[in-house]
């Protein structure tokens, strides 16, 4: 279970509603194709890579509030989690302070011991903020989706979510190109011209990678926690 906009939805509701209004989009764009309006069209094309795009990056937003929000209302001992996922967490405000000048750090070095010295001490306690752990992303692509599970021990969710190789290279390739031609419409390049055979292969892997790392996400949460799964 994830939430969005304050309402609990299933994984599969989300990618559904996600499905749905790009299939809007593919309606509005018919006429236009009928009548060979390629200008019409290929707006249409372009609006549909950044709509799924975009419910793609929120997704994983998503899923990584929903984490850490489970993980708080455990109220964990810092010794239990990964080493990784305190460094990311402390590193915001340590490069802050080591950016301000000495004689200025005193309240910014007050908030980083009560904001985070309890991450270094093995017998407290305390409050994860979700935004640190995701604030180096710009775009998600398959490395950096890569690396923000790795934080919670994950070594490789691509090879955890598919058996084959083959599978496996599709999908990074799939998600490669969604964030690549979504970075290429943003920047105004008209010569990105997705087809609607492109946004069909584009949402056939967004939709794979929604439906399964989270499985994988709540399995490592309830390891961590020592009990069930948080969905």
């Amino acid at each position: 279970m994830i939430y969005l906009d304050n309402n609990a939805i299933s994984i599969i509701t989300f990618i559904q509603n996600c499905i749905g209004r790009i299939d809007d989009l593919v309606v509005v764009a018919r006429p236009s194709l009928r009548r060979g309006d390629l200008r019409t069209a290929r707006a249409v094309g372009r609006a549909q890579v950044v709509l799924l795009s975009s419910h793609f990056e929120r997704y994983l937003y998503t899923v990584n509030e929903e984490a850490v929000a489970f993980l708080n209302t455990k109220r964990l001992a810092s010794s239990v989690l990964p080493n990784s996922l305190k460094l990311l967490h402390s590193r915001y405000p340590i490069d802050d302070l080591c950016e301000t000048g000495w004689e200025n750090r005193s309240q910014k070095l007050a908030t980083f011991v009560a904001e985070d010295g309890w991450l270094w001490e093995s017998d407290r306690h305390g409050t994860l903020s979700h935004e640190r752990l995701l604030a180096w992303l710009t775009a998600p692509k398959p490395a950096d989706l890569r690396r923000y599970y790795r934080y919670w021990n994950i070594d490789d969710i691509f090879t955890r979510i598919t058996r084959r190789r083959s599978a496996r290279g599709q999908l990074w390739l799939g998600v490669q190109e969604l964030v690549d031609i979504r970075n290429s419409i943003a920047h105004g390049d008209f010569a990105a011209q997705p087809t609607q055979r492109d946004i069909q292969r584009y949402l056939g892997s967004a939709r794979t990678f929604c439906e399964r790392p989270d499985k994988v996400l709540a399995r490592a949460l309830a390891r961590l926690t020592a009990g069930g799964p948080p969905w």
